[in-house]
């Protein structure tokens, strides 16, 4: 089964990322100045979701785009359900599905015989042809979504799309599942390229310049 997305002009995808940079940035979540990254490269800016995530009117308008994408021009449900990975991503697919009227479910990462997948638990589950909507808050490499996609076709579903609040990975406009080959609709309200570099004072502008490195995952993730 093939969904067609009604295309959106450049103008209101600009017009889009302009203003999720902005509830960003007026929460605080993106932050500029010298870092160490979990990865331990530095970065001069970086995100942390969840300082925008704790504001319903912020993350009611950003899931307002998306779940606007849900729909066709006359009105009509695209999807049956909206699925996001934890823990972000459990906030986002709520608010999606409660604008389009549908259900909003999200898997959970478990470890079997060493190997790490996402479920569906506590009693959620797909039928067999249900249209999905995917989302998440942050694609940095696209591994959160593309664990979600075997939890959706084991059971059937259909993937639609799927969608970020913001795209880290430089531009992605599909998701190539490695196995099977298929490619699913990407899209995000806000495509950012945050560059990172080896700690130094040669290859790190900030550590050249001496900053002061602040390590923002100490208290939380840093994306």
């Amino acid at each position: 089964m093939t969904t067609t997305l009604p295309s959106l002009s450049a103008a209101a995808r600009r017009a889009i990322a302009q203003r999720t940079e902005m509830l960003f940035r007026e929460a605080g979540a993106l932050r500029e100045g010298h870092f160490q990254l979990k990865s331990g490269r530095h970065a001069d800016r970086y995100l942390e979701k969840f300082q925008v995530l704790q504001f319903p009117a912020a993350v009611s308008e950003m899931c307002g785009y998306i779940a606007a994408r849900g729909v066709d021009r006359e009105g009509a449900r695209l999807v049956d359900v909206v699925c996001g990975p934890t823990t972000g991503g459990v906030i986002l697919a709520f608010e999606v599905a409660r604008q389009l009227g549908v259900r909003g479910i999200f898997a959970e990462e478990i470890t079997e015989a060493g190997i790490r997948r996402r479920v569906f638990r506590r009693g959620f589950g797909l039928r067999p042809g249900e249209r999905v909507l995917l989302v998440d808050d942050i694609l940095t490499t696209g591994g959160s979504l593309l664990a979600m996609i075997p939890a959706i076709e084991e059971q059937g579903g259909e993937i639609v799309f799927s969608s970020v609040l913001v795209d880290r990975s430089g531009g992605l406009e599909t998701l190539r599942v490695r196995d099977n080959g298929r490619d699913y609709p990407f899209e995000a309200l806000w495509t950012l390229d945050l560059p990172t570099w080896e700690a130094g004072p040669g290859t790190c502008p900030g550590c050249a310049d001496g900053l002061e490195l602040e390590h923002p995952g100490a208290g939380g993730a840093a994306a």
